[in-house]
C-alpha cells in the first residue's frame, strides 16, 4: 500500500500532508459540490470573554511549549486546565490539538480539533488540522465528509480540494476522487504549482485502479510542468515498481532524493523494498541516510528499528523505538513494534506488556493491530499466570 508517498511495510510508515499520495481504505461516497455550486460562507461566531484565571493558564501552557519537546506534558496540563476553566476557550482546545497531534496522538487531537471548530466554526486552520487528525487517525470516511462539508462554503479553496481528494483516495472512493481531480484541473488554470499537483492526483488514482499505465502518463505530464518536483519522481517510482520496474524505480526515488536531500519520502521506499526482500544491511543504510538528513522522523526511526532487529541488533532496535517515542511519545507503531521486540525477541514480558497496553490504549477498535496486541496481552498474562502456579507447587 502508499501512505502519502511512502511504500508501507507492517506498521512500520505512516503519514504526512495534503496533496501527497494517499493510503487507500474502504469504499464510500461524499459529493462535495462542483464550483458552479453556490457558496454558502461559513459565519464568524463571537468567541465568549475568557476569564483571567483561564487566560494565565493558557499563557503557561504556551511558555512550557516554548520551551520544547521536554515540557510538553506540563503545556498540556496547563492549557487542559484552560478549558476547564473556560470549556468554550477556542484558542486553548485548538492549541492542544496541535500538542497532541505533534505528540501522534492523532485520535485525541481529532476530539479537540472538534471542540475548538464547534465554538469556532469559521476557522478555516482547525478545519484543515481537524481534516488531517482524522486522516491520520484512521477516520478516512470522516476526513472526507468534513472536507466536502468545507469545499460547500469555499469551493475555490485549491488546499482544501487538495485535502479532500487526499481523504477520497484514504476512504476508496476513487471516483468521487477521480471526479474532484477534474474538478482541480479544471479550476487551477495557469497555475503550474496547482496542474502539477492535480496531474500528480490522477496518477495516484490510476495508480490504486491498477490503470499503471495511464497513472505513469498522468506523473509524465506532471513532470513536464514541473521537472524538479520531487514528489511526483517518488511517485513515478512507486508505479515503476508496481510494473516490476525495479531499476527504474530506485532510479525515479534516487531523482526525487537529488532534487531534494531533506525529502525522506523516497529513501524510506527504498528502505521498505529492502526491508521487504529481508536486506536488512542496504535498508539500515538508507535508513540512516534519511535519518542524517531529517534527524526528526519518528516514522524512519519505528523503520530503522525493524531493520536492526532483522540484524539481531536488539539493542540499537530499542533505541531507535525509544527515539521515535520521544519524537511521538504517542507513535502507536513504535509502540506496537516496541512490543513485539521485547516479547519475541528479548523475552522481556513486563516491557511487552507495558508497550502493547499503551499501544492498546491508544488505537481504535476497528484497527487490527489493536486485536492482535490485546491477543498478545492476553498469551502474556496465560504465561505469567502458568509460571506462578509452577512456582507455588511444594
Amino acid at each position: 500500500m502508499i501512505a502519502d508517498g511512502r511504500l508501507k511495510l507492517g506498521v512500520c510508515l505512516a503519514f504526512a500532508v495534503c496533496g501527497g499520495a494517499g493510503l487507500v481504505g474502504t469504499g464510500c461516497r461524499h459529493g462535495a459540490p462542483a464550483p458552479s455550486a453556490a457558496a454558502r460562507p461559513i459565519a464568524a461566531a463571537v468567541l465568549p470573554v475568557v476569564a483571567n484565571e483561564a487566560r494565565a493558564e493558557f499563557a503557561s501552557g504556551l511558555l512550557a511549549l516554548r520551551q520544547g519537546t521536554g515540557s510538553h506534558a506540563e503545556a498540556r496540563r496547563h492549557l487542559l486546565e484552560a478549558t476547564r476553566l473556560e470549556p468554550r476557550f477556542f484558542e486553548a482546545w485548538h492549541d492542544l490539538g496541535w500538542l497532541d497531534a505533534s505528540r501522534g496522538n492523532f485520535g485525541r487531537a481529532a476530539g479537540e480539533f472538534r471542540r475548538a471548530l464547534e465554538i469556532q466554526p469559521a476557522s478555516r486552520p482547525t478545519a484543515l488540522a481537524l481534516g488531517e487528525a482524522l486522516r491520520r487517525s484512521g477516520q478516512f470516511k470522516q476526513a472526507a465528509r468534513l472536507y466536502g462539508e468545507r469545499l460547500a462554503a469555499a469551493p475555490a479553496d485549491a488546499e482544501l480540494r487538495n485535502c479532500y481528494i487526499q481523504a477520497l483516495r484514504d476512504a476508496g472512493d476513487l471516483t468521487e476522487a477521480l471526479a474532484q481531480t477534474r474538478i482541480a484541473l479544471g479550476q487551477a488554470g495557469e497555475d503550474v504549482k496547482q496542474m502539477v499537483r492535480a496531474y500528480n492526483s490522477l496518477g495516484l488514482i490510476y495508480y490504486k485502479m491498477d490503470k499503471l499505465e495511464l497513472a505513469e502518463s498522468a506523473l509524465r505530464k506532471a513532470l513536464a510542468l514541473d521537472g524538479k518536483s520531487a514528489f511526483v519522481w517518488n511517485n513515478l517510482g512507486l508505479v515503476a515498481f508496481a510494473r516490476g520496474r525495479d531499476q527504474e524505480a530506485f532510479s525515479s526515488f534516487q531523482k526525487a532524493t537529488e532534487l531534494d536531500p531533506r525529502y525522506i519520502e523516497a529513501r524510506l521506499n527504498k528502505a521498505v523494498v529492502y526491508l521487504d526482500c529481508g536486506d536488512y544491511t542496504r535498508a539500515h543504510a538508507e535508513l540512516q541516510r534519511a535519518i542524517d538528513a531529517t534527524e526528526a522522523d519518528a516514522d524512519a526511526y519505528v523503520a530503522l528499528g525493524v531493520a536492526a532487529r532483522g540484524q539481531g541488533h536488539f539493542d540499537e532496535a530499542r533505541r531507535a523505538y525509544a527515539r521515535a517515542l520521544e519524537l511521538e511519545p504517542e507513535h502507536a507503531a513504535a509502540l506496537f513494534d516496541s512490543g513485539i521486540l521485547a516479547m519475541d525477541y528479548e523475552k522481556q514480558p513486563a516491557q511487552a506488556r507495558a508497550a502493547f497496553q499503551a499501544f492498546a490504549e491508544l488505537t481504535e477498535e476497528g484497527d487490527p493491530r489493536r486485536r492482535e496486541a490485546l491477543d498478545r496481552l492476553k498469551d502474556l498474562a496465560a504465561t505469567q499466570k502458568s509460571l506462578q502456579a509452577r512456582s507455588d507447587k511444594p
